[in-house]
């Protein structure tokens, strides 16, 4: 190649393009330049004197985003994703004189997210996992490409890359890909069009829980493809077979489950609610499995949180304040303050006594709430009481649970008191000066009032106009839907009624939805019930008027086309550009749409499947068609 080219000299370099050209059989010296590049960003960190929020910052935007290019690309193995982690929590603990202080909490704990007490850093080898579950995602859904037909042709010729598994001699880029294929195959689910290409009893296609599978035990069932539960002569379920085979709760979810005979199956991500696979989704899946393997389901102890009324974490990150007081309210509820029991209970030799009044051990309930001089502050504050009732707390988690609990002025108060106290009490320990008393009942007051002055709302009278309904422009005619829906018997109702541009009630319709999945599916029901009946009646240019926005966008786009009610999204779409010369859909205020609302109420009083047409308005309805055509008149 070099002689047919006439390339005399061939440069050889490490990396192109930011990754590495060859990856050898040491995967920590093919990456050890990720390694190095974080720690000289970091050591140009140290000099400045930064507070944990600004820390966090840094670590976030900068050190954790450092190896995001080729973690795209390669499995940067456990074992680097956990040097690079120990890199940035050495750093994240550490202070400006000395780099090995004590870590108060494991970095397991520090990568949860902020509702779950954790500070939200990237566990660094999941987020690695999840970015290679985006390449294979690709691969799956855009077949067509380049590099998606050169790797089939490579790899898995004749089947899947979801059954494709790792062989010798492969490059590391595609043994990596495979590391993501194992995650993506956790979260992925498969949307029923013909059901040809689904078996039911191994493929995750029922969109329910964490399996997507059946719980219905298999038996003696003959039945292997989901087509096979498909009527052929109507194109939907066969209710009869499907009851017949599964168990209700099975059952009960497979017959909400939308069909398209005209369509194949097609690979949706479960875990988001549009059915596209994203990162942010995949991490969080990776980390509840790695929660699950530790024995600390996330699920089971956020509903014993609620059982036992047990701290919320997220109301820390609520408050409105600074993130540096926010950071130090985190911190006292982890018991993470370096008072000098805690620094004793690690093993550090040290007169435990308290450095402000040098009578007793200092830990944070003496330090706050039974130290001398932290007692005068809480009297002249006028919080006597508040400070007895906290004394009583026996851990940070229910002494900041408590003040949370507070009328808002009172908290805000305790906080900023406990976050001034804390720095006062730093000096001293340093051995400067310790501010007096005055100082910092001052200092308090004066941040709390710039704190209220930068979170005051604007009190200026609203001049916002009621919404009303306007009349479509001539020869066209606007159909407002509308649905309702109860969750407890799935079953709902949908209305629509038809006007010209004076404002003339033409048709209104109703009809009764016997199964939904949800609200979202029970309004595009309707809108399709109300399409059909706007073709039947011969309109060809219309507006169609709904208050559900996200209808509203799947409707006109194909962003939720792999949702769980895609096949709907699609159905609709394909009907208003072969029965419409010009169909035009429109989001409107549910104040505009009052009437559809009763029609959709009215549909859910008939009987099972059935359906109304009026030609002329009901009298539960007159009333509001005449305040539409007065509000559009004013």
């Amino acid at each position: 190649m070099r002689s047919i080219l006439s390339i005399n000299q061939e440069a050889t370099n490490e990396r192109y393009l930011g990754l590495p050209i060859s990856v050898g059989k040491s995967k920590k010296k093919a990456f050890e330049y990720i390694k190095q590049k974080i720690w000289a960003r970091i050591q140009g960190w140290q000099e400045r004197l930064l507070s944990k929020a600004g820390k966090e910052i840094l670590v976030k935007a900068v050190a954790q985003a450092i190896p995001t290019y080729a973690m795209s690309c390669f499995d940067l193995t456990k074992g680097l994703c956990d040097e690079l982690s120990s890199i940035i929590g050495r750093y994240w603990w550490s202070q400006q004189d000395k780099d090995n202080k004590v870590h108060w909490l494991s970095w397991l704990k520090l990568t949860r997210s902020k509702k779950k007490g954790g500070l939200g850093f990237r566990d660094l080898h999941l987020f690695n996992l999840a970015m290679l579950a985006r390449q294979a995602w690709r691969l799956l859904t855009n077949p067509d490409t380049l590099v998606g037909q050169v790797l089939k042709a490579k790899y898995y010729s004749g089947t899947s890359i979801l059954q494709c598994k790792a062989n010798g001699g492969i490059s590391y880029s595609w043994r990596s890909i495979l590391e993501g294929v194992k995650l993506l195959k956790k979260g992925i689910i498969w949307r029923i069009g013909d059901g040809n290409d689904t078996k039911i009893w191994s493929d995750p296609w029922i969109p329910r829980g964490i399996t997507r599978r059946p719980i219905t035990p298999r038996g003696s069932s003959l039945l292997t493809k989901v087509s096979e539960l498909i009527d052929p002569v109507t194109g939907t379920w066969d209710e009869q077979l499907v009851t017949d085979t599964f168990w209700p709760e099975d059952a009960n979810v497979i017959l909400t489950i939308p069909t398209d005979v005209e369509t194949t199956d097609w690979p949706a991500w479960h875990f988001d609610c549009t059915g596209n696979f994203s990162v942010k989704s995949a991490y969080k899946l990776a980390v509840q499995f790695r929660d699950w393997e530790l024995g600390e389901d996330a699920s089971s102890s956020m509903a014993a949180g609620m059982i036992n009324n047990e701290f919320s974490w997220h109301k820390i990150w609520q408050l409105k304040f600074p993130n540096k007081v926010k950071m130090f309210i985190w911190r006292l509820a982890h018991n993470s303050l370096p008072v000098r029991r805690n620094l004793a209970r690690r093993g550090v030799q040290m007169d435990t006594i308290c450095p402000v009044c040098h009578r007793l051990d200092e830990d944070c309930g003496h330090l706050f709430f039974k130290c001398k001089r932290a007692r005068e502050c809480w009297q002249i504050m006028s919080l006597e009481n508040i400070r007895t009732e906290l004394e009583l707390c026996t851990s940070g988690k229910e002494t900041v649970m408590r003040i949370l609990n507070m009328k808002e002025n009172e908290r805000n108060k305790v906080f900023i008191w406990m976050w001034r106290w804390w720095a006062a009490r730093n000096k001293a320990n340093a051995g400067e000066k310790m501010p007096t008393i005055a100082d910092i009942i001052r200092s308090v007051n004066f941040h709390i009032f710039e704190y209220e002055k930068l979170n005051a709302k604007c009190d200026a009278p609203s001049c916002a106009t009621r919404p009303a309904w306007k009349p479509p422009p001539v020869d066209v005619y606007k159909i407002n839907v509308d649905a309702s829906f109860h969750e407890k018997t799935k079953q709902g109702g949908w209305g629509f009624v038809a006007r010209d541009y004076k404002g003339n009630f033409l048709e209104g319709g109703a009809g009764m939805i016997v199964r939904a999945a949800n609200a979202l599916q029970a309004e595009t029901l309707g809108v399709l019930r109300s399409l059909e009946r706007a073709a039947a009646l011969g309109m060809t240019r219309i507006i169609l008027e709904t208050d559900a926005a996200v209808v509203g966008k799947a409707i006109t786009s194909t962003t939720l086309d792999r949702s769980t009610n895609g096949c709907l999204f699609r159905q609709i779409r394909e009907f208003m550009v072969s029965q419409f010369v010009c169909c035009t859909v429109s989001i409107c205020s549910r104040l505009c749409n009052r009437v559809a609302d009763a029609l959709a109420s009215f549909g859910c009083t008939l009987e099972d499947g059935s359906s109304k047409y009026m030609s002329h308005i009901p009298d539960f309805v007159s009333a509001l068609v005449s305040s539409d055509l007065t509000g559009a008149c004013d």
